[in-house]
């Protein structure tokens, strides 16, 4: 309804209101009578403007919905765009051809790790025990694929083992819980030495890298010594290792392709 008719209404409702007043005031005994017959005929109307107001307030409330939801997805959508671009150019993208993906789901495995889905599958070239990175560092290893999704084991799990390289070159390897009955801090990884050498709180953690690049490449950052265990009568030494990534917060990840001929060490597809 324009605002010309709403004006409209509201004069002839002021004027019913006027005319029962005055009729009343008169005494004439005719007041009832008067209220009844502007009951009748303003009532349908008051209804009608009340009716367009709500049906106003409610498309208003809708398409405000509307834009509220694409607002949402704007900002999601730059959030995972600046992910992926600190990603490729992080020192993850140095590991070979990668193929940036998000994660859409997650999951507990039977082992008690962690395993997530991503976006991206054999379509897209990626096979299993193929290593995944986030900005931040290693993310773990596909364990499955399918057409369009792939699944990821995390480091979390009992059989997520990761041989390492410590500092300067000390060598071990990092496993999820803590040896004996010593207690570690949630997330954090156990290293286990494979000599008599010595690490320190500080010493970044990296992977060692498996034959032929699978599951693991060399180079990829796995986490920061945070703690070395006091000894316990074993051969080597072992120490907490909290991971760079932490797997609560995973959003956009890569696999690592072997590198395409003629293409470089990095290259990128973006996240769909």
């Amino acid at each position: 309804m324009t605002l010309l008719a709403r004006r409209r209404l509201l004069v002839v409702l002021l004027l019913a209101t006027v005319v029962a007043v005055v009729l009343d005031l008169s005494g004439s005994g005719l007041p009832d009578r008067a209220r009844l017959l502007a009951a009748a005929a303003v009532g349908p109307v008051q209804r009608s403007v009340a009716g367009v107001d709500r049906s106003d307030g409610a498309r208003l409330e809708e398409e405000n919905a509307v834009l509220r939801a694409r607002l949402a997805q704007a900002e999601a959508r730059l959030a995972q765009d600046d992910a992926a671009g600190r990603l490729l150019a992080s020192p993850s993208a140095g590991a070979g051809h990668l193929l940036p993906a998000r994660v859409v789901a997650t999951n507990t495995t039977v082992t008690g790790g962690r395993q997530v889905t991503v976006d991206i599958g054999q379509r897209d070239g990626v096979e299993p025990n193929l290593t995944v990175v986030a900005a931040d560092g290693l993310v773990g290893r596909v364990v499955s694929v399918a057409p369009w999704s792939s699944d990821i084991r995390l480091l979390d799990g009992a059989d997520a083992a990761v041989a390492v390289r410590v500092g300067s070159g000390v060598l071990g390897s990092v496993a999820a819980g803590p040896p004996g009955d010593l207690a570690r801090s949630p997330g954090d990884l156990t290293l286990s030495l494979v000599d008599r050498s010595t690490v320190a709180v500080g010493d970044r953690v990296t992977t060692l890298g498996s034959v032929g690049g699978r599951p693991y490449v060399p180079g990829i950052v796995v986490g920061t010594v945070t703690a070395v265990d006091p000894p316990r009568g074993q051969l080597t030494a072992t120490a907490a290792v909290r991971p760079a990534v932490d797997p609560s917060r995973l959003d956009v990840v890569a696999v690592v392709l072997p590198s395409a001929p003629g293409t470089g060490t990095a290259a990128a597809k973006a996240p769909s």
